[in-house]
Order: structure tokens, then C-alpha cells, then sequence
């Protein structure tokens, strides 16, 4: 008979926006359980090129570079904040806060593809992310970021329902 699994390592993934603290909370749950450290990571989607090429249009080819930089420096912001905010509702500030062993802010056009690259990166056991509705026709047709992981992914990914009474709709989150 085959051991229980381990868990120690744990790739919380995040929009950093509305229910990111309830979707969180679940992550912590299982560092708490199975005393584990959680790498917290925020895709942001990379421009295609036509994209890229008419914001160069508008404010220089150099510009762009900058706003990505700032955007990323940014969202390690924001990150921290909630973390802090999130910790400090719990009245754990210090065991809290050790549970997160980095914070991962990368760029990709296919952000499936990075949170299956990334948690092979880590060495994570589970990947816990939030299911989100379908924003677009394109996205029910294709399916949702979450669909792919489940699909790409070698490990367990728990994913998050948002029961309705605990949605946020602030665009506070971890």
C-alpha cells in the first residue's frame, strides 16, 4: 500500500483581484495542515504582437518595456499588502507570513502553460487556484486557464469555488 502523499510544497496561483483572500485562505490551509510554504505566483499575459505594435504607435517602442517593469514591481506590490492585510486578520503576522517562501511574477502568453512550467520549476506538490467563470465566448470555446492546468498538470490542483455569500467584490485579494 502506497503512503499518504506529502505536501510541503505548495504554488498558489493568483489574479490578485476579487476572492484571491478566500482562494488563499484555502492554500494556507493546507501550508497550516501539512506544514508546507507556498510559492505565490501572478501571471500576467504577455501583449501579441499587433498589440504590442500599436501601444508602440501611441507612446514608443521603449515605453511598453517600462510599463511591464512597473506592472510587475507593482503587482509584488500589491501582493505583499494583501499578504500583510490577510495575515494580520488571522493575528499571525509571523507564522503567516513564513509560510510564503517566494513571490513569482512572470510574463506569458499562455498562462496554463506557465503555471504547469513553474510548479514543475518548484518542485510543487499540489497547485491551488480559484475557478473563475468564463469571461468571454472565446474562453467557454477554448476553456478557462484552470481547465488547462487540470489538464497539463502531473499533480493534484485543488481548485476554489467562491461559494456566493463569501464573493468580494473589491479588488482586494492576495
Amino acid at each position: 500500500m502506497n503512503p499518504l502523499p506529502d505536501i510541503k510544497k505548495i504554488l498558489y496561483c493568483t489574479r490578485i483581484g476579487p476572492n484571491s483572500a478566500y482562494i488563499y485562505r484555502n492554500a494556507m490551509a493546507l501550508a497550516e495542515k501539512f506544514d508546507a510554504t507556498i510559492t505565490v505566483l501572478h501571471v500576467m499575459e504577455t501583449l501579441t504582437a499587433d498589440q504590442e505594435a500599436r501601444i508602440n504607435g501611441y507612446i514608443g517602442p521603449d515605453s511598453i518595456h517600462d510599463i511591464v517593469e512597473h506592472e510587475e514591481k507593482d503587482a509584488i506590490a500589491r501582493i505583499k499588502k494583501h499578504l500583510n492585510s490577510f495575515c494580520s486578520r488571522l493575528g499571525e503576522e509571523n507564522s503567516c507570513s513564513l509560510r510564503v517562501e517566494k513571490i513569482l511574477v512572470v510574463e506569458s502568453s499562455s498562462p496554463a502553460e506557465e503555471i504547469v512550467k513553474q510548479s514543475s520549476a518548484i518542485g510543487a506538490d499540489v497547485i491551488v487556484m480559484g475557478a473563475h467563470a468564463h469571461s468571454s465566448i472565446l474562453e467557454t470555446l477554448m476553456g478557462s486557464t484552470t481547465q488547462k492546468v487540470i489538464r497539463k498538470s502531473s499533480i493534484p490542483v485543488l481548485v476554489v469555488q467562491v461559494p456566493a455569500g463569501e464573493q468580494e467584490f473589491t479588488a482586494s485579494g492576495i
